[in-house]
């Protein structure tokens, strides 16, 4: 009796395997079991990790810059605090400069470069019908501003005819409370377009108003349209006490990252085939929307523009506290990134991207 339960027992575990096993072939799919899937070879290619976009490098002889032009440039760049400097040509990377402790991956604080991002924002929230238009009366946003005359391109061109907070009134602002309560309550000093008047106020009631717009964080929409397109993984913003984003002044991000976003500018507003920012927004962004009377350059949306080398290329510049730049020359498909903690004159940089410049003419 006991070698024939021994027989039953083995003859139903052969079953039950046998049984399991066909769970994996398309038979055993009419018991409730799922056939185990074949992938194609297109199919399995299709699902290995994807690598993401890095810069091309290449050799500055292939781009028409001399070498020895740029070994004078890194001895002029030993001399000053310029912390990162990247040059692209043609779309590649061609000279890096980093003094020790820094490198292609270290974070800056953009400080007023961070407008020309913010501005980039404004341009997509109008593009996506979060914001009418340029013309549209911040008071829409603001009760307080109601009755003010300014409008959201008062406040990309610094003619809002607020004072600034960029002057004795900084530090008060900066520690204040409530910064836009802060801003509110600033003097009206001129007409609404009358004067240009430099303010990083203005591009903070500009990034409340993304805020307001969208009902999204100004790090969180930067994140989704223009971050997380160009591969920016690392980028951040800070923010104010209430929490709203500091598009004026707190954007950080990485040389690499830098030289994309003027890289996206040079090409109208694309990257890697795909529109990011509005070809239109990008043309109004970086021609002369307000010519000052004083200064070496002028103003679009939240973008310097003036002219370099004999030539005088056209070209704009994002320009940040303590030497942090993104200069974009079109005709010369260049852009040059400083990331730096300089507090001297800017014409340094003028002087540094005219010797880039007459390098590649």
């Amino acid at each position: 009796m006991r070698i024939i339960n021994k027989i039953f027992n083995f003859l139903l575990l052969i079953f039950l395997l046998a049984g399991l096993a066909g769970c994996a072939n398309s038979v055993a799919t009419e018991i409730g079991c799922q056939p185990v899937k074949q992938l194609k070879t297109a199919e399995a290619v299709l699902q290995k990790p994807q690598f993401a976009w890095q810069w091309p490098q290449d050799l500055p002889k292939n781009h028409g810059i001399n070498n020895a032009a740029l070994v004078r440039f890194h001895s002029e760049l030993d001399e000053v605090n310029v912390l990162a400097a990247v040059i692209v040509k043609d779309d590649y990377i061609i000279d890096e400069y980093y003094k020790p402790g820094y490198d292609k991956n270290s974070l800056f604080i953009l400080n007023s470069a961070s407008k020309s991002v913010t501005s980039a924002l404004i341009g997509i929230a109008i593009d996506k019908g979060y914001i009418d238009s340029v013309d549209t009366p911040v008071g829409e946003f603001f009760p307080q501003l109601e009755n003010s005359g300014i409008t959201i391109w008062h406040l990309l061109t610094h003619t809002s005819g607020l004072a600034s907070t960029d002057d004795v009134r900084w530090d008060v602002w900066r520690n204040s409370a409530n910064w836009l309560n802060y801003i509110f309550n600033l003097p009206v000093v001129a007409e609404p377009g009358a004067e240009f008047s430099y303010s990083t106020g203005n591009t903070h009631l500009l990034a409340a108003i993304l805020e307001q717009a969208t009902g999204m964080g100004l790090y969180d929409f930067a994140k989704e349209y223009l971050f997380a397109p160009l591969g920016m993984r690392t980028a951040r913003i800070d923010t104010d006490p209430q929490g709203i984003g500091d598009g004026g002044n707190g954007i950080w991000l990485n040389v690499y990252d830098m030289a994309k976003f003027g890289s996206l500018y040079l090409h109208n507003g694309q990257w890697q085939g795909r529109q990011v920012v509005p070809a239109d927004w990008v043309q109004a962004s970086t021609t002369l929307q307000y010519e000052r009377s004083t200064g070496s350059a002028d103003y679009g949306y939240q973008w310097w523009v003036r002219t370099f080398g004999e030539a005088r290329h056209p070209a704009y510049f994002a320009q940040g506290h303590a030497g942090q730049y993104i200069f974009v020359v079109p005709d010369l498909q260049l852009i040059i990134v400083f990331a730096s903690d300089y507090t001297g004159s800017s014409s340094i940089y003028w002087q540094f991207v005219n010797e880039i410049v007459a390098a590649c003419d």
